[in-house]
């Protein structure tokens, strides 16, 4: 079977820009081989950045401004498609499908009806360049009755599992992530969940402590000259989501803006160091995480090895505290099992794409909660070309590609 070629582009929480990756694809669905030709970032600039944080907060929001940015991020993310084939010196026109996670700026699972909501046009990114896209996989899981969250877990299953390690990916994104692997396991024994807050906060804290000089602090450099305030750090970890069971998803304004902002007069009030601040920070998401993991991964299943990824990886200090917390655990980045780091999440999109195209169902009730498994996403169509290859392929797929969910192992 010849060689697929896909493009997955995501936004993280922070708002630090779109990550891309062109990937080369062998087999089909849950049968699918991996292969990372290109990848890029492309940080958003100052206006931009500042529009998606505005249209993310808790007060009242401009529908105008949120069409705005909706138009903006949809040319930021055609802009980075184009390149990222550019720069493999790639013909574009032989991807299949581009997938586009979009940015969310609102993401509300606790509500009687829970919803999330993410922007950037994926008909630009269509438009652009000619490409099939793909994006909105999230809505479905949760209209499923699922978190939405971990949406990627069958894709780290994929792209991750082994079968003599229980491998734990903790993504150090605006929140940190977990996803559980156990070795030997089967799709339907994959937990997944958000342990807390990690960027939103860390990144929230140096923005309001600086007055937006500053959207984060470069390797920890800040926040290593102080020291933890354990009044303050036991007082955070006592936040009542911390101690729910998954499934689970963070509400963005558990530990967003509302609450950095009363963080921060507080710490003007008590007169407290900035620097302290931000250490206690640090230490609050990683006990958040080490906590986590002893309270809600199964005990006879320890994780032989912790796989980070995301753009917390730079945190010298954030990583440190980690390893403490979890010593005698095997604690790297992603790279060492030949996945970057901060382009994971990118890979992992254009693996939910091609199981899109395949037909494959793509969550995983175990980790989100859905009452079943379900087809993710919704369709752009790219060129008259392209998209007629598209349904072809489609066409040409039996309604579930691979091994039944229940015996892929």
């Amino acid at each position: 079977m010849p060689s697929r070629w896909f493009i997955g582009l995501t936004s993280g929480t922070s708002a630090d820009g779109v990550d891309a990756a062109l990937l080369e694809m062998e087999g089909v669905g849950l049968n699918l081989k991996v292969r990372l030709n290109q990848a890029l970032s492309q940080p958003y600039g100052h206006d931009l950045r500042a529009l998606l944080i505005q249209v993310a907060g808790l007060g009242p929001c401009d529908a105008r401004l949120l069409a705005l940015a909706h138009r903006l991020l949809g040319e930021k993310f055609a802009a980075a498609a184009l390149q990222v084939a550019d720069r493999a010196r790639f013909a574009l026109q032989k991807v299949q499908c581009i997938g586009c996670t979009g940015h969310t700026i609102r993401h509300d699972p606790e509500g009687r009806f829970p919803s999330t909501l993410a922007v950037g046009m994926a008909e630009i990114v269509a438009e652009r360049t000619g490409i099939t896209t793909v994006h909105d996989f999230r809505n479905r899981d949760m209209a499923a009755g699922g978190q939405g969250v971990p949406l990627a877990a069958l894709a780290d299953y994929l792209l991750f599992r082994d079968p003599k390690e229980n491998r734990l990916l903790l993504h150090l994104g605006g929140l940190a992530r977990l996803v559980f692997i156990p070795a030997r396991g089967r799709i339907q024994d994959l937990r997944g969940f958000d342990a807390g807050p990690c960027n939103l906060l860390l990144g929230g804290l140096i923005r309001q402590i600086t007055g937006g000089r500053d959207t984060y602090d470069p390797g920890g450099k800040h926040a290593v000259q102080g020291r933890c305030l354990e009044p303050v750090l036991h007082r955070w970890l006592g936040h009542p989501y911390l101690a729910r069971r998954p499934p689970k998803s963070l509400p963005r304004d558990f530990f967003g803006e509302a609450f950095i902002t009363q963080v921060v007069d507080q710490a003007r009030r008590e007169k407290w160091d900035s620097h302290d601040l931000l250490c206690t920070a640090n230490h609050f998401v990683t006990r958040a995480v080490a906590d986590a993991i002893r309270r809600f991964l199964p005990s006879d299943m320890t994780p032989d090895r912790v796989l980070l990824s995301g753009g917390g990886v730079r945190n010298g200090l954030l990583l440190q505290l980690l390893q403490k917390q979890l010593a005698g655990i095997v604690t790297e980045r992603t790279d060492a099992v030949g996945v970057p780091a901060e382009a994971r999440k990118a890979i992992s999109t254009g693996v939910l794409t091609a199981l899109a195209v395949d037909g494959v169902p793509a969550n995983v009730p175990s980790a989100t909660g859905a009452t079943g498994s379900r087809l993710l996403g919704s369709w752009t169509p790219g060129s008259a070309l392209n998209w007629a290859r598209c349904l072809a392929w489609m066409a040409a797929q039996s309604p579930a590609t691979g091994p039944p969910m229940a015996e892929a192992g």
